[in-house]
């Protein structure tokens, strides 16, 4: 166990990105609590408190909710990581055959496949964010660039043009049909991977789920604080500000991890991944 970063952690709790988010409905439960108090301690002096048993129960059946919601996120996450993982591995076997098969001399096709496989890797990640940013794409021709833009699904068409490479030197007999059908599989794993991060971009948590649990958290800190009031009186503020922020916390958490390829801090190292499978492929391929 890490406990110097353990404690950091703990010191650095002010700078937390879900703190920031929080912190008005924070300070929202903290002025509902203080009314209650005021009202219930002050002016009506009625004593009233709710059985626990009722608190203990719901919060039992919260407690699985955001269990499910969290590990639901969490999955989607380290799924889209898997997926991350084996492209990067994919690009690296390809690369691999294709520096042995190809010919020491051949400057074009080396160069070509190390654009094109390293601009995949970079097109998918914009792609499954807001579109491909063509600025970013390297070392394209002007045609090449100009072809690229016609089409709404990038990835596909740099495929497209890796598969019709890998054609070309199959028919001018400088890949041999063993040799065909083992690059085949990997190029075809590109397809594979894109398609599976797209499902999980685009099959989002249940809209009717979501909304249930944001009302049950609401509705369950609403009658919390009438609980605890008449035994912690004006402590029952930072502990109801406490249980909001964990509470809420976990969702604001799973609503942002559930989408991994973003740019949010909890978000997937999508663009160090990229680069780094275009840096594998100069150096795989290149002529050293």
């Amino acid at each position: 166990m890490n406990i110097p970063f353990w404690f950091s952690a703990v010191k650095d709790f002010h700078k937390t990105k879900t703190l920031y988010i929080l912190l008005s409905g924070m300070i929202a439960v903290g002025l509902y609590v203080a009314a209650i108090i005021y009202f219930e301690e002050i002016i009506l002096k009625t004593g009233f408190k709710p059985n626990p048993m009722i608190f203990s129960l719901l919060g039992l059946a919260l407690s699985l909710m955001l269990v499910f919601r969290t590990n639901t996120a969490y999955d989607r996450w380290w799924e889209g990581r898997r997926m991350l993982g084996s492209l990067v591995n994919n690009t690296r076997n390809l690369a691999l055959k294709l520096n042995v098969y190809l010919d020491k001399n051949d400057h074009e096709s080396r160069t070509y496949f190390i654009k094109m496989i390293g601009n995949y890797g970079i097109a998918m990640k914009e792609h499954l964010r807001f579109g491909v940013k063509f600025d970013e794409l390297r070392d394209l021709s002007e045609s090449e660039m100009a072809d690229l833009q016609k089409y709404t699904h990038v990835p596909n068409r740099i495929a497209h043009h890796i598969y019709t490479k890998i054609n070309e030197l199959y028919i001018n007999k400088n890949l041999t049909n063993e040799q065909f059908l083992v690059i085949d599989k990997h190029i075809e794993s590109f397809t594979d991977v894109i398609g599976a991060c797209e499902r999980i971009k685009n099959t989002p948590i249940p809209f009717s789920y979501s909304v249930h649990l944001k009302k049950f958290i609401f509705f369950y800190i609403l009658i919390l604080p009438f609980s605890v009031v008449t035994d912690l009186r004006f402590w029952s503020i930072p502990i109801m500000m406490l249980v909001f922020y964990a509470f809420t916390g976990l969702e604001v958490i799973g609503e942002e991890i559930e989408d991994p390829f973003g740019t949010d801090v909890n978000d997937l190292q999508t663009d160090s991944i990229t680069q780094k499978i275009y840096a594998n492929m100069e150096e795989l391929l290149g002529n050293k």
